[in-house]
């Protein structure tokens, strides 16, 4: 039988484990936004974004990304 206290834990862990697979989404895009700017084949990071066809709703957070790369 689980306990309530369990059931917390495992939708913690759940939820930190989706957590993390968006932001390791988030970093591939970015990693492939960057690439296509420094291999010359977009002109700058928006026209990446479009060719990569990434969701508006996701731009601002590879931005923040690219950002601390810099």
């Amino acid at each position: 039988m689980c306990t309530f206290s369990e059931a917390l834990i495992e939708k913690g862990e759940l939820r930190g484990e989706a957590k993390g697979t968006i932001k390791g989404i988030l970093q591939g895009k970015a990693d492939s936004v960057l690439q296509l700017v420094k291999n010359h084949i977009a002109t700058n990071i928006e026209q990446a974004m479009d060719m990569l066809s990434v969701e508006p709703s996701s731009r601002e957070d590879i931005m923040k990304i690219l950002e601390k790369k810099a």
